[in-house]
């Protein structure tokens, strides 16, 4: 995708108003309620903060918490939550030792670890156990872990929820501590909303090629500034290797695009989504997100995708989505379990490229 669509899409995905920066915000002080958050702490902050968050809704640490339904207009609680599979969370003491385990199903299901400056340690496709200890972490011994778990969409949909459901009870874990979470540093999170606008515009002024196939992964492999764009972006997305993310801007009542399909592991249950967000990066339609098990292929094998505004007459298309009636929309395709990273960034950026062009003429 070329540079000047990624960066409206991060721009409008942003959720920060346009602040001042007579201040300089890049150098670290101290306020009556914490450290201020500068662009060198910003991922570890932001990263106390979803951990924070995570404990406040689970309660305690070593708590799986699982959401059963799917996000929508009413039950979203994050930025840019999507309907491509349920989500289940837990902060996991792991200090001498812990493991976290699914079992085999018949579904998309992935095992992701990440630590408090957001580096990927571990993550599982499939099923089986993934084994932690503190000395994996690049700080404390608290993990903040995420199931993805997928439908089975070929079923109806009671069905469905009911197999997703049975996975997500499978899920277990080990441990043998469970201290509470206590983090290193506290932050003046009131001071984090101008960081993050700061490091998107710095984007905007500096773009760099590959920003979100280089931003995820571990501290070790991943490149710093990038990895302080997509986290603001996202926090908790995938890596590549997992997981294939690419942006766009868009407008109008009705357009249409047809695409072709990435190489994605499908016999492993990888499919690939389209999903739509107000210029906030919130959901802000019903049916906002299609996901390729649902989608109804040409004769060529070929998907065409029709970008409908709410309250618009479909008049019988198929592959529906819906987008935001009168306003500037953001469309995020997601491919998960890709063959290879750099073949399917490739293909989600090539298109969404052509989707900018062709939404905004």
């Amino acid at each position: 995708m070329k540079m000047r669509n990624f960066i409206v899409g991060v721009l409008l995905l942003s959720v920060i108003p346009c602040v001042s920066f007579a201040t300089e915000v890049n150098t670290a002080k101290e306020t009556a309620n914490g450290t201020v958050i500068t662009t060198d702490n910003f991922i570890h902050a932001d990263s106390i903060r979803a951990y924070l968050k995570e404990i406040a809704l689970a309660g305690k640490v070593n708590t799986i918490r699982p959401l059963r339904v799917m996000a929508n207009t009413d039950n979203q609680d994050v930025i840019r939550m999507n309907s491509d599979t349920l989500y289940s969370r837990v902060i996991l003491d792991v200090k001498g030792g812990a493991t976290v385990t699914t079992k085999k199903y018949d579904g998309y299901q992935n095992i992701m670890v990440l630590d408090p400056n957001h580096s990927e340690i571990k993550t599982l496709t499939g099923y089986g156990t993934v084994k932690l200890d503190e000395t994996m972490l690049t700080e404390g011994h608290h993990a903040y872990i995420i199931i993805r778990t997928g439908l089975l969409r070929d079923l109806p949909e009671k069905e469905a929820l009911a197999k997703a459901h049975k996975a997500q009870d499978n899920i277990a874990i080990t441990y043998n501590s469970s201290e509470p979470y206590v983090p290193a540093v506290k932050f003046d999170f009131a001071t984090l909303d101008q960081v993050k606008y700061k490091i998107l515009t710095d984007f905007v002024e500096h773009p760099k090629k590959d920003t979100v196939k280089n931003g995820f992964g571990t501290v070790e492999t991943r490149d710093p500034e990038s990895a302080r764009t997509v986290v603001a972006v996202g926090w908790g997305g995938l890596s590549g290797t997992n997981a294939v993310y690419s942006a766009f801007l868009g407008a109008g009542e009705r357009q249409s695009m047809t695409i072709d399909k990435p190489n994605l592991h499908f016999d492993k249950k990888g499919f690939f989504s389209m999903t739509i967000y107000n210029g906030d990066g919130y959901i802000a339609t019903m049916n906002y997100a299609l996901n390729s098990d649902d989608m109804v292929e040409n004769k060529d094998g070929t998907i065409t995708l029709n970008f409908i505004a709410s309250g618009e007459p479909t008049d019988g298309l198929e592959n529906v989505v819906r987008t935001p009636r009168g306003k500037k929309w953001t469309g995020i395709i997601r491919a998960y379990y890709p063959k290879s990273k750099d073949e399917t960034f490739v293909w989600a950026d090539a298109w969404t490229e052509k989707m900018a062009k062709e939404f905004n003429k």
